[in-house]
């Protein structure tokens, strides 16, 4: 299971922004609101730094200046920085205490995270209950890794009762927004008639989809 996508959220922001406004006037500017403190313009500069020349060590510097201001997608992507290692050296614990900073102002990515690092033991004290409320959290503003998440937690009967129909359900969700492993989970679940009915048909169109938003697993059993 995939358990960290939030990095999606910069590449995202960026590939909208740059396509309208990427020019020399523009970066001068923002570097220029982000040296007299601009909070959201050094967390722009960045999530430039980040994607456009991939200089993380300038990425982690702006991102974590904006991040110590308060700025709850600045304190997210530094959990990310500090989770992969980019920029800075690896550092589960600070990814998790930037993650709850950025969780604890509603960020849906963090949330997420923050979960799966308590899920997989990474970070003390995990409970099911604080598992559970951070991932719905999530889920309730339309997250789709927490329904990816949330269904993978009701498949395998960890922090809930095993309920392969509600399971569907989560990934469903998820599916509805192109997650792909939602997609290959749901194949499965229809192949084996776990949680749904089974059916050749809703598992081929499931696979199918699946390996159209990039899931390898899925495309290689289509290549069988």
């Amino acid at each position: 299971m995939r358990v960290f996508y939030g990095m999606l959220g910069v590449f995202v922001f960026l590939s909208c922004t740059l396509s309208v406004r990427a020019s020399d006037d523009y970066y001068t500017n923002l570097k220029k609101d982000a040296n007299s403190g601009n909070a959201l313009a050094q967390y722009k500069l960045g999530a430039m730094y980040l994607v456009v020349s991939g200089d993380y060590k300038k990425a982690f510097y702006w991102t974590n200046k904006s991040a110590i201001q308060g700025n709850s997608d600045a304190q997210n992507n530094l959990g990310l920085l500090y989770c992969y290692g980019q920029g800075v050296d690896k550092n589960i614990k600070k990814a998790g205490y930037w993650w709850g900073k950025a969780a604890d102002a509603g960020n849906a990515s963090a949330q997420n995270d923050l979960a799966m690092l308590y899920k997989n033991g990474l970070l003390k004290d995990a409970r099911c209950d604080k598992i559970m409320d951070l991932l719905n959290s999530s889920a309730q503003k339309d997250f789709e890794l927490a329904y990816l998440n949330i269904g993978n937690l009701y498949s395998t009967g960890e922090c809930v009762n095993r309920d392969m129909h509600e399971a569907v359900i989560w990934w469903e969700k998820a599916s509805i927004k192109n997650n792909g492993q939602a997609e290959f989970n749901l194949a499965g679940a229809y192949m084996r008639g776990d949680g749904v009915f089974p059916g050749s048909g809703m598992a081929d169109i499931y696979l199918k989809k699946s390996c159209s938003h990039g899931y390898a697993g899925a495309c290689d059993l289509l290549k069988k």
